[in-house]
């Protein structure tokens, strides 16, 4: 570690201290807040969630296909981080007739939560997971999901 003249030793960063930094960046980054509007926000206050609220974190990681071949039945596994305490979670299928697609609670803290399950989607749509977490704060993750012509759901 490199201490410059003039300065003391404990105001000197090392080169693993910078490393380890730039290394969350990205993590810190991609916790932003972003601006939800339209279907997906009435989604989410249809649920008592304000939408301004949710930060967009990979503390939750939200899996599916990027084209699905059939609405009817679409993979999804939705998955939180370790350090999360999830009271309610939440999934939402905002161009669906009924936006709310599941939510559950977590029946115990002992495991890490990971939920797979096939949702039907009735066209090509943004899917949103919203984890409601023990200490207050509301954490989400998007995806977005192409149907193809055959799928779908029937009105």
């Amino acid at each position: 570690m490199a201490v410059l003249p003039g300065h003391s030793r404990a105001a000197a960063v090392g080169r693993r201290s910078v490393l380890v930094g730039l290394t969350l960046f990205p993590l810190a980054a991609k916790a932003a807040a972003v601006a939800v509007d339209g279907p997906l926000a009435e989604a989410l206050r249809g649920a008592g969630i304000v939408p301004e609220a949710v930060v967009w974190s990979p503390l939750v990681t939200l899996t599916a296909p990027a084209i699905a071949d059939d609405g009817a039945a679409v993979p999804v596994t939705v998955g939180l981080g370790a350090e999360s305490e999830v009271t309610r979670l939440h999934l939402f299928a905002p161009a669906n007739r009924r936006q709310v697609l599941t939510s559950v609670e977590p029946l115990s803290d002992l495991v890490r939560p990971v939920w797979r399950l096939r949702v039907r989607l009735s066209k090509s749509q943004t899917i949103a997971a919203v984890a409601q977490l023990r200490d207050g704060r509301v954490v989400g993750a998007m995806a977005e999901v192409r149907v193809t012509v055959g799928g779908g759901c029937r009105s």
